[in-house]
Order: C-alpha cells, then structure tokens, then sequence
C-alpha cells in the first residue's frame, strides 16, 4: 500500500514539472504546381501566425518535385527556406530544410488510401535536425467539388533524443473552383511529447491551389 502510494506521488510530481503549453494556430499559403508527364513541380509560400493568431510564427518558400517512376508510387524532394520567429531575442531566424519522400496510393470506388514516408533535415547555423516522418491518409470524393480527408502523422526524431516526438491527426476537405484552382482547409491537431514542455497544438489552416 505505501509503494503505491509513493508511485503516485512520484507521478503527480513528474506531472506538476512537465507544463504543458496549448496554442491556437493559422496556416495559410499558396501553391503553383505544373504536371509534366510522370513528373509534378511545384513552388509555394507560406504564411503561420501562433500565440492565439496574434503573432506571426513562420513563413516560408517551398520547392518541390516528384516523380511516379512505378503506378501509385512517388518519390518526392522538397527544399525549403524558412524564416521562424525567435521569441526570445526577436526578429527571425532563416534556416534551410529538406525533405526526402516515398508514397504509395490505392485507390477502391470513391475511397483513396495513401502512405508516405519522409527523412527530413533542417539546417541552421549551429545544428540540424534529422526526423522521419510516416503519413497514413484516407480520402472520400464526396462529389465533383468535396474531396473530404483524413490523417495520421507520426514523427521519429534521429538526433538528440531518439524517440518518438510527435503526432498530428488532420481532417480537412479539398474544395475544387474550376479545372485549374482549387482550395484546402481544415483542422490539425498536433501533440509534442517525450520533451520537457509538453505541446498541444490547434491548427486551422486553408492553401489556395493553382495548376497550370
């Protein structure tokens, strides 16, 4: 009976040194993107606000370029330059990250399912950041206009400690204008753990799409 209640103690404890940190964020960007055979490139921008929206958190330029060399199976590259806030002396810090991707999708009636792995490295000036990444997606073409989705994203960090760091479960839609633009929005929710300060994360995010 006292070693349980000493365990209980020993949690509580643990619980009242790990603070948890909960914020509502915006996600908006645009993209262009061209499809050219087996091949798709495309260019966005970014644009994040944290802190409740009020303060700006990230922007970012994005360039990428896939290839399905095999039906249903893509491999990606992605370079980005990043511009984040730092909150402690101000301004922005700029670093590079890229993202090496393999993705496989099948589709069954209305329904496509799809899974894409990810190494990424981000580049600053003193260190860098090595995680991989694993995306399970389902999405439903409700109609000509609504392709409504579901995803689980689960992160490994390579670095420092090697664990498991992060999740983000995403339900959003795509909502196509015309043949060539198309919007997307929706909520992602992202928890940060295996750290000293635990995150919780509520994100809502729209992209507005162009192909050309």
């Amino acid at each position: 009976m006292n070693r349980v209640f000493f365990i209980f103690l020993f949690l509580l404890a643990q619980l009242g040194f790990s603070q948890i940190v909960s914020d509502a964020k915006l996600w908006t960007g645009v993209s262009v993107s061209k499809k050219i055979d087996d091949f798709k490139f495309a260019v966005s921008e970014e644009y994040r606000r944290a802190e409740n929206f009020s303060q700006t958190d990230k922007m970012f330029t994005e360039l990428d370029a896939s290839y399905e060399f095999i039906k249903n199976v893509t491999a990606g590259v992605t370079y980005r330059f990043n511009q984040d806030r730092n909150i402690e002396q101000g301004g922005f810090d700029f670093n590079h990250r890229f993202n090496f991707d393999l993705g496989y999708e099948y589709k069954l009636n209305d329904f496509e399912f799809s899974i894409r792995t990810r190494y990424q490295i981000s580049k600053e000036i003193y260190s860098s950041d090595k995680l991989n990444r694993n995306k399970l997606s389902i999405k439903y073409k409700f109609n000509k206009k609504f392709d409504p989705y579901i995803s689980y994203e689960f992160f490994y960090q390579f670095n420092d400690v090697r664990a498991f760091n992060r999740t983000r479960l995403e339900m959003g839609t795509k909502y196509k204008i015309n043949k060539r633009n198309s919007l997307k929005f929706g909520y992602l929710y992202e928890n940060k753990f295996n750290r000293s300060n635990l995150e919780h994360n509520h994100i809502y995010f729209v992209n507005y799409s162009i192909e050309i």
